[in-house]
């Protein structure tokens, strides 16, 4: 009888700290689509980028950041074609290298990168090695580095693996 108990004792115990476990709080890269936190990262990289069709020029942007004591920078930027929205005068050259312009920034973003997604554009986070969608919505994305809870983390590593 006492071996049943000190079995079920140890077995709800270990669910205890397991349950525990999964509310440590992570630093991760956050995308929050208004209020609603869409994906949880591990902070395993500091760098990331966002990839973009241009309305105008119908050709894709790509935009890197890196993340330095929290603080989000953009570090560069390639696309395909000089139009709307392109700086004509940078502090760096610019460099043409496979049919892309690549130019090197190194801005100070701040603690959070706001982004609007359109039906039109297709953004998209890369980080690592995996790519996630910013779906169209009316919700602006918000992307920073935050401390959030292991559960969350785990959360989105499970929504890529069911999709």
């Amino acid at each position: 009888m006492f071996r049943k108990y000190k079995a079920v004792f140890s077995l709800a115990l270990l669910i205890l700290i397991l349950i525990g476990v999964m509310f440590i709080p992570v630093k991760a890269l956050t995308v929050l689509k208004g209020d609603e936190e869409i994906y949880a990262l591990y902070l395993k990289d500091r760098s990331f980028s966002i990839q973009w069709t241009h309305s105008v020029e119908k050709e894709d942007w790509i935009e890197y950041f890196n993340i330095r004591d929290d603080v989000l920078y953009l570090e560069s930027t390639k696309f395909k074609t000089f139009g709307a929205g392109v700086p004509s005068q940078t502090e760096h050259s610019a460099v043409l290298e496979d049919g892309w312009v690549h130019m090197d920034i190194e801005r100070k973003i701040g603690e959070a990168l706001v982004v609007r997604s359109h039906q039109l554009n297709d953004y998209q986070l890369r980080f690592g090695k995996e790519t996630y969608d910013l779906q169209p919505s009316d919700d602006a994305y918000t992307i920073s580095v935050s401390e959030t809870p292991l559960h969350s983390i785990l959360f989105t590593f499970l929504k890529r693996i069911v999709r």
